[in-house]
Formats: C-alpha cells, structure tokens, sequence
C-alpha cells in the first residue's frame, strides 16, 4: 500500500497542458530568434510578431523581456544539466572497476571534455549562456535571481566530481579560507566555478579575432590537466585516469 504521507500525483488539466505546450512553443521560437538575429534581435514585439501572437497576449506568458531571457536560459541549463547526469551515469557504470584515484580522474576529464565540446553537440543552449555572460544588464536582478537554481544544479555535477576525487585520495583536500571581508567560502564551490568559468574562458578565446595556435577545446583540457594538478593530482594516476577517459561514452561532435 503507498505510503499515507506521500501526496498523491496531481495531472495538470487540459487547460494547464495547453498553456504549457504555447510557453513551451515560445521559448523555442525565442531560442530561434536568437540564433537568427543574435541576443539583441530577441525583443517582445518580434517573438510577437514571429509567433502571430498580439502583445497583449505575449505578456500573459512573460511579464518582461527579462522575464522571457530568464525562462529561456533555464531552458537551456536544464537541457544542459540532463546531458550531464545522463553521462555521469553512464561513466559510473564503465568505470566501476577502476581504481578509486585514476577513475575519479578519469571522470573530471570526461567531463571536461563534455563541456568543452557543448559548443558542437549542444550549441543553441550552449551559445546563449555565452552570450548571456558577456550582455551586461541583459536580465534584471528578481529575473536573474530565478535563474540561480537551475545554474547551481548544473554546477553540481562538476561539484560532486571533484568531492569525489577528493574522497578517493585523487586530489587533497580543500581549504576554506577567508574572502576579502572576512566570510568563510566554500572552497569546493570555489573550485568548481574556477573550473568552469577556466573552460569557458577557453571557448571564448575562439571568437578572438586575431587568432590563436590552438583551439579552445585544446586549450581547455590543458587548463583542467594544469588545474587538477595544482589541486594535487598525480602525474601518474593523470596518465591512467587519460586512458580511461579515451573510453568513456561522449556525444557526437557533428
């Protein structure tokens, strides 16, 4: 018999569902405005316009252009986040009997490999993050503030994959230390968002103009290896967890 204290499944009505589908239907007529015309072309008279839609009847759905920006990046996290998970258990699974150190080395790797390739495999979701990153202002602080749960559920991957590397010997332990007004900060946060903001630096510096001798996903696996090793990697146990990694199931790269 279920349980008494779990509370039963409630099914949106008809009407629940066909809002739904019309938001869902906007934000991916959004999301293709804005790889037409770029961040600045996504205004509320042209989604209106696009989807034969009166004003009026557009702000029902999103009371703002901020509004419509923020439900559109937790979109696109979400799409992000599943991709993530969906490859972290995957990885688990090839993995579970490898050594504890070079597996969970091999699993950073992997995912930084995931990451730095999104571009190819997921590049309308992937893009707007980008774009949102360097478009200052572009959301308003209550709309941005939405958006706050679903980046940190992204970022808990990578969170837990250095937690685990730490557990399994892979990488010392952290530190927490002071911030500039005398705050303790989560050094395990800190980490993970030095990661990720280093691979997506990285990426950026493949829209230089002038040029590099290398790629942005080369550069970002160098930044990781040199990154995982200031933590305390092992050059040995790198080297292992780089043959493992070679192993594991990645998406395809068009």
């Amino acid at each position: 018999m279920p349980s008494e204290n779990v509370a039963p499944t409630v099914e949106p009505d008809r009407r629940t569902r066909k809002r739904r589908a019309r938001r869902d239907a906007l934000l991916a007529l959004a999301a293709d405005l804005v790889d037409e015309r770029g961040l600045e072309g996504l205004t509320m008279a042209a989604l209106a316009e696009a989807a034969d839609y009166a004003p009026a009847s557009l702000y029902t759905y999103f009371p703002s252009r901020s509004a419509l920006l923020a439900a559109l990046q937790q979109r696109a996290l979400g799409v992000l986040g599943e991709v993530a998970d969906d490859h972290r258990r995957r990885w688990d699974e090839v993995l579970a009997g490898a050594a504890p150190a070079p597996g969970a080395l091999a699993r950073l790797l992997a995912f930084s490999r995931l990451f730095l390739t999104a571009p190819q495999h997921h590049t309308r979701e992937f893009r707007l993050q980008q774009r949102l990153l360097v478009t200052p202002d572009a959301e308003e602080t209550a709309d941005a503030a939405e958006v706050v749960p679903a980046a940190m559920a992204v970022l808990d991957v990578p969170r837990r994959l250095l937690a685990e590397a730490v557990a399994a010997g892979a990488l010392a332990a952290e530190a927490d230390a002071p911030d500039p007004i005398d705050r303790p900060l989560d050094e395990a946060v800190v980490r993970t968002l030095a990661w990720v903001v280093a691979m997506n630096g990285a990426l950026l510096a493949d829209e230089l103009t002038t040029g590099l001798p290398t790629t942005g996903v080369h550069l970002g696996e160098h930044l990781t290896t040199s990154l995982l090793r200031g933590w305390g990697a092992d050059p040995a146990d790198l080297a292992a967890a780089a043959a493992l990694a070679a192993d594991l199931p990645l998406p395809p790269v068009p």
